[in-house]
């Protein structure tokens, strides 16, 4: 049977500190392809400072999406797992020094950090999404936008893009945060608004809003994936195997149900 253990600490190369990434990766030691592993216990590092997908909750124990994820993982791959917190800002540099496996924390694969560390398949994406009050029939494309009041979040993602792309068709309206973005759409200051999707999901599972998403094609998006340490072909084999089979028996989706919001689709 497979043991879990968590650990609410933070932990850091320290030599990350002093060097940086670039430096730490030219003095990085061998960290466990899939048979040491199962020798040992798989360790897995995240933020713990990320919710929903990892947090520390009022009873100390660390939980969220990607510790349900690491923990589906690890049971379809056979092994024990250890999942514990490292700060966000030097955990690169420390799965690229092989303090732990891997890191199922929600990062987004971008080119320099390829340069760094492998990424498994996506196990999610983020993205921007567009919302409508749930008795709205009006629009269900972003032609159907034109002449509209479209709200977003000052600052963020959403708003570039509204702005960007609204000129001359719809009338961008700002908020200051997603509490009151989602207030000026109820209540019907806006008629649609766009932001990220995960905290819009997020939202609906933790209060009774009214909403919608609306289909409307390709808005920007990025993936987040599992990352390890460079030239581990059988732990990342194993990991890219277990995401389809988490994937295709349900469990991904009941993770997604539980931490993000019933019905949301992320992969």
């Amino acid at each position: 049977m497979m043991n879990v253990t968590r650990k609410v600490t933070q932990t850091l190369a320290v030599t990350a500190l002093a060097l940086g990434m670039t430096s730490m990766l030219s003095v990085s030691v061998q960290a466990r392809d899939l048979p040491e592993i199962r020798d040992d216990v798989f360790e897995v590092a995240n933020s713990g400072a990320y919710p929903p997908f990892s947090f520390v909750n009022t009873d100390g124990e660390l939980v969220g999406f990607d510790v349900d994820i690491a923990e589906a993982l690890a049971d379809r791959m056979g092994v024990d797992v250890n999942i514990q917190t490292s700060p966000w800002n030097g955990i690169v540099a420390a799965l690229a020094g092989g303090r732990f496996d891997a890191c199922i924390c929600s990062m987004s694969v971008t080119e320099e950090r390829k340069r760094a560390v492998d990424f498994t398949d996506s196990y999610y994406s983020a993205g921007l999404s567009v919302w409508v009050r749930g008795d709205n029939t009006d629009i269900n494309s972003l032609d159907d936008l034109e002449g509209k009041r479209v709200g977003s979040t000052l600052g963020e993602t959403g708003n570039q893009w509204a702005v960007e792309n609204g000129k001359g068709k719809w009338r961008n309206q700002t908020f200051q945060g997603l509490p009151d973005m989602l207030s000026g759409l109820t209540t019907g200051r806006v008629d649609a608004i766009i932001g990220d999707d995960v905290p819009i999901y997020v939202a609906l599972n933790e209060n009774n809003v009214d909403i919608k998403v609306v289909d409307v094609g390709e808005l920007p998006r990025w993936p987040a994936a599992i990352s390890i340490q460079q030239d581990k072909p059988e732990l990342m084999a194993a990991l890219n195997a277990a995401l389809a089979e988490i994937k295709a028996d349900g469990t991904y989706q009941d993770i997604v149900d539980k931490w993000i919001g019933e019905g949301a689709n992320i992969k």
